[in-house]
């Protein structure tokens, strides 16, 4: 039974919540208070950042055996702990990857995993593998956690690059105590103190490097000895013998076994303090810099971090020596704040003109507390957001603009038949009170339907799942405000407005005038309309629907494409070279410095073209790295001594008119290339989730089988226009010598260990101590000298100790054989396997297109012709996921919506007439992509999925009215026609908030806010469209329905009638 057949006086007066509320005198403006305070409260408590918080479902085991290649690595270490792992609970999935010296395993968890119990879990299983190497390190177990940039800092010198190593360390220092959450040093090479021991040396000594190295360990020691005398006066024993210097290991004390005479090890040794090999070399303007990363934790503000770091720079900067540079580079916390501006002006301009509809739509005092709605909703919003860990951040602020036209919908219905019936001579109490109760049950279902319809975007699991999350948080937040504003505040406020005495519409007055034309317009153009379309409710019907097969036909002939996660232009580029293994470190530096010189004569090349403008130049900084690159967007750095880069920051893209891949063609053309040259690529930062547009992982084979089918899929890659920085990440690395030991060699007792122990330390060099030196951890090593360790010819007459002290040259007892080795090899889920990626530049191909073509029967051929497995990785695995998500999310959406519009409506079949109107409005949210040349996005399906709840409110509320006047007896034609002239004002209205809050959005030309548009377009097109249908379409629908259900009741009752007879 309906609320009008168990209200016959809804507008009497009640002492249930919302009567107690519309009658008080100041509770209405209690509530208001304490919503505004709650929300101003937040408002000063809310982090503000650049995207959502999330926690990182990652756990990572680290493994380090020095001096053993990614094969070895990969062999007896990396599958030993992957077998074991792999039983874990509630692991995703398992990557590892095997380099030099190193390996690193990864565990992604299910989203929603206890992280602490599996870190805990992963230790426990880590620990039951028994059969590592025994000289490879403890494992380091950990979890990811994520720490945002606020800015980086460029140190550099006119001098050595040692002069800034106090520098960074004192301004670390201080930028901790000042509150910054972790400073993180690129440029900075680590220190160790090397004892370099020749080989003659060894010779003469009879003593292996390790055992040399033995005897400095048991000499350089801090050892505690317990307490003497403890019935006298009790005295500590210890030793203090620990060294912590070059001088103070110079003067340890070394037996010569030969003739037992006693030396010092700077007899018999070089020792010194220096940079580790291979260590990240930075260069700013030709001189060596260390780059200081500023970090936040999730709990701290962006933008309070940025001002304690620039208070710190402005302060420190005075205090510098003129050979001392201190410059920014790449401060993200101004990106943050340029893009909240941004929502914040098209926010205020979508107020403006959400209010102003208001205005001219509702009389002047309803559409004032009204419009209040809007404030006071926001602030109880906020508060709830901050209640549960949310922030002000790019993606809650999209969400708080969408909700403008949203947020007043409730109270424009309530408000507009509060004013009707006060019109209509009802007293203040009963039209306010009496709007609220009548428009109930309307409004909350229709609330709970948009809910519905945004509650299954939470459940989308991964990185797009986390990002976008806020966005129906903030809408239910929103509505559930919206709802307490409407029924308890606003009835108040509209009681104790109506009280003081006012005609609704004065004649001749601006409202009377407005009243008249829109009355005109209702009752001489629209209500013919909607008779006609009734008349002609087959045509009605069939226009309806070849629109909607035009819009899916739009897709399927890929007029309309799909991309997963629009990228915003960057204005930073990387450009990244990887030479092969063994090339000479200075030619790697030379073609470096030739990038970074190619680099501005690019630059200068577009000014004298005159496209930059106002600006002397486009670039704002350029970094040059040694022995670093990135070759996936920079979310991941490689390091070694074939790899170099240049980072570039440019104009900001709304300050420039050159486009990134512009600059990136103009840049490539100046760029000579080198001989040796393995990978090469120029590139912007990806944001969004991780992963290259193309991703494709084939495993099942040896490394040389999976080579050659990835250059075929690379080269196949090739062929697509727009397709670049095609990568595969199976390298060949240097060539290696394998040793076996001769007849001689194990007749002398040596084994496999003894040889590789004494070569480890003295081409890799062996650990025997670490130790904090006030600032950082300096490695003690003992290895052979630098001109013995980088030539061939050392390894001829290597020294080998037997156990015997003999020695013995290496050529006599081991055999070695030439062979090309591995720079690293990945496993994902345990199997060998070769990822080739690639970028997509979405102005001139599409990822998805490239994809499914490569899938219409090459990967199919390719995976015959070489027998591999083939799988799709990256973005084109993110998006199946989360497509399998949506569509579980629109199942239970929709199922939801029917049961709430069963309950409204009391019956099985109404929801159906409602429901039509969800597929019909997105229809035009198609269009509306069409006409712009819009691709569909993930975040144009968030935008469907909140267009199907706005869409039916208006139609229950119409359905609601049409029933309510078939229940007081008008005929079905004639209740149609009247229920859609008498919520014509309602609807239009509600439909042209939303619309309007998201208007100056539409018409955004930042590039900042691009990818925000097919949200705004999905709603704002299928809105406009879909109050169409509810005016037109739902009622020829309505019409359908009675007129049949009419023909079968009276066939019932003739059949009746017969069998009577």
């Amino acid at each position: 039974m309906m609320p009008s057949q168990q209200e016959s006086n809804p507008g009497d007066h009640r002492s249930d919540l919302i009567g107690r509320f519309a009658q008080h005198k100041v509770a209405a403006n209690l509530l208001m208070l304490v919503m505004l305070l709650a929300g101003a409260v937040s408002l000063l408590k809310l982090n503000t950042q650049f995207l959502p918080n999330f926690e990182p479902d990652f756990i990572t085991v680290r493994v380090a055996w020095p001096g053993a290649p990614a094969e070895d690595i990969s062999k007896s270490i990396v599958t030993p702990l992957e077998q074991e792992l792999r039983n874990l609970d509630h692991v995703k999935e398992m990557r590892s990857t095997s380099f030099r010296s190193a390996a690193i395993i990864v565990l992604e968890y299910d989203e929603g995993s206890d992280m602490g119990l599996a870190l805990d879990q992963v230790k426990e299983f880590v620990d039951a593998v028994r059969n590592l190497p025994s000289d490879s390190e403890t494992p380091v177990i950990s979890k990811v956690s994520l720490n945002e940039e606020v800015a980086t800092l460029i140190l550099s010198t006119t001098g050595t690059l040692e002069e800034l190593r106090p520098l960074a360390f004192k301004f670390e220092r201080e930028l901790l105590d000042r509150g910054v959450a972790k400073v993180k040093f690129t440029g900075l090479p680590e220190q160790e103190i090397a004892i370099q021991v020749s080989t003659e040396q060894i010779n003469n000594l009879k003593l292996s490097l390790p055992q040399i190295g033995q005897h400095i360990r048991n000499s350089s020691q801090d050892i505690p000895a317990g307490t003497s005398g403890k019935n006298e006066v009790a005295k500590e024993l210890r030793s203090t013998e620990q060294r912590r210097s070059e001088e103070g290991f110079k003067d340890l004390a070394i037996i010569n076994k030969s003739t037992g005479t006693r030396l010092q090890l700077e007899d018999i040794a070089h020792v010194e303090r220096r940079n580790k090999d291979s260590q990240v070399e930075v260069f700013y303007k030709d001189r060596p810099a260390v780059l200081m990363s500023v970090l936040r934790t999730q709990a701290t503000d962006t933008l309070v971090a940025a001002e304690v770091f620039n208070d710190w720079l402005e302060e420190t900067r005075p205090t510098l020596s003129p050979s001392v540079g201190l410059d920014t580079y790449d401060q993200r916390y101004e990106l943050v704040e340029d893009r909240i501006n941004l929502l914040i002006s098209n926010g205020i301009g979508g107020l403006i003109l959400v209010v102003g509809i208001l205005f001219i739509f509702l009389n002047g005092r309803v559409a004032f507390w009204v419009a209040m709605g809007i404030p006071i909703s926001f602030m109880g919003t906020l508060a709830v957001l901050y209640l549960m860990g949310g922030s002000i951040n790019m993606v809650s602020m999209f969400a708080l603009i969408m909700a403008l036209g949203i947020i007043v919908d409730d109270a424009i219905v309530v408000g507009e038949d509060a004013l009707t019936h006060y019109s209509r001579g009802d007293n203040p109490l009963r039209a306010a009170e009496g709007g609220a109760r009548r428009m109930f049950v309307p409004v909350m279902s229709s609330s709970l339907t948009t809910v519905a319809a945004f509650l299954p975007l939470m459940m989308i699991s991964g990185i797009i799942g986390n990002i976008l999350f806020d966005i129906p948080l903030v809408i239910i937040c929103v509505i559930i405000a919206s709802l307490i504003e409407s029924f308890l505040i606003l009835p108040g406020h509209l009681h104790h407005s109506f009280q003081k005495k006012f005609k609704a519409v004065e004649p001749g007055s601006y409202r009377d005038k407005l009243d008249k034309g829109f009355n005109h317009f209702r009752d001489n153009i629209f209500r013919p309309m909607a008779e006609r379309s009734i008349r002609n409710r087959g045509a009605t019907l069939t226009l309806a629907f070849g629109i909607l097969a035009v819009s899916v036909s739009l897709i399927i002939s890929g007029r309309v494409q799909t991309e997963f996660f629009p990228q915003p232009e960057s204005h930073i580029l990387l450009g990244n070279v990887k030479f092969a293994s063994g090339t000479p470190p200075e030619t790697v530096k030379d073609f470096g410095i030739q990038m970074e010189h190619a680099l501005h004569a690019a630059d200068k090349e577009l000014v004298e073209q005159g496209k930059t403008g106002d600006y002397d130049s486009l670039i704002i900084n350029s970094l040059l790295r040694i022995n670093q690159a990135s070759f996936d967007g920079g979310q991941n750095s490689t390091t070694g001594d074939q790899y170099a880069s240049v980072n570039v920051e440019l104009l900001t893209p709304d300050a420039r008119s050159v486009r990134n891949p512009e600059f990136i063609k103009t840049w490539t053309k100046h760029i000579i290339q080198a001989d040796g040259i393995e990978q090469f690529s120029i590139s912007s930062p990806r944001g969004g989730p991780p992963g290259k547009d193309v991703d494709i992982f084939l495993t099942g084979q040896e490394p040389a089988i999976l080579k050659q089918a990835g250059e075929a899929l690379a080269n196949k890659l090739k062929t697509y226009v727009g397709v670049r920085d095609i990568q595969d990440d199976l390298p060949f690395g240097k060539n290696q010598y394998l040793y076996s030991l001769t007849p001689l060699g194990e007749s002398l007792g040596l084994t496999v260990s003894d040889i590789g122990s004494q070569l480890r330390a003295a081409f890799d060099g062996q650990l025997l101590q670490v130790f904090y030196d006030e600032n950082e951890e300096i490695e003690v090593r003992i290895l052979l000298p630098d001109e013995q360790r980088n030539y061939t010819r050392t390894l001829d007459n290597f020294p080998i100790i037997t156990a015997a002290g003999e020695m013995v040259q290496l050529s006599n007892v081991v055999v070695l054989t030439d062979q090309k080795g591995l720079d690293l090899v990945r496993h994902t889920e345990g199997k060998l396997g070769l990822h080739i990626t690639a970028s997509v530049n979405h102005e001139e191909n599409n990822a998805n297109a490239v994809v499914a073509e490569l899938n219409e029967g090459f990967l199919d051929q390719l995976s015959t012709d070489y027998g591999i497995k083939i799988e799709l990785k990256g973005r084109a695995e993110e998006q199946v996921q989360t497509g399998k998500d949506m569509t579980l999310g629109a199942m239970i959406g929709l199922t939801l919506i029917y049961i709430i519009l069963a309950w409204v409506f009391g019956s099985y079949s109404w929801p159906l007439a409602v429901l039509i109107a969800i597929p019909l409005g997105i229809s035009g949210a198609i269009l509306g992509h069409w006409l712009l040349g819009l691709d569909l996005t993930m975040l144009s399906w968030f935008g469907f999925f909140g267009l199907s709840g706005v869409v039916i409110n208006d139609a229950i509320i119409l359905v609601t009215f049409y029933r309510e006047l078939r229940e007081q007896g008008q005929p079905a034609k004639q209740a149609i026609v009247d229920a859609s002239c008498q919520r014509l004002r309602a609807v239009m209205l509600t439909s042209l908030t939303t619309i309007a809050g998201l208007l100056p959005l539409l018409f955004e030309t930042s590039l900042q806010a691009q990818f925000l548009i097919p949200m705004a377009v999905s709603i704002s097109f299928g809105l406009a469209y879909a109050t169409v249908l509810i005016l037109f379409v739902i009622p020829a629908l309505i019409s359908l329905i009675e007129e049949r259900a009419d023909r079968s009741a009276l066939r019932k009752a003739n059949k009746l009638s017969a069998q009577q007879a």
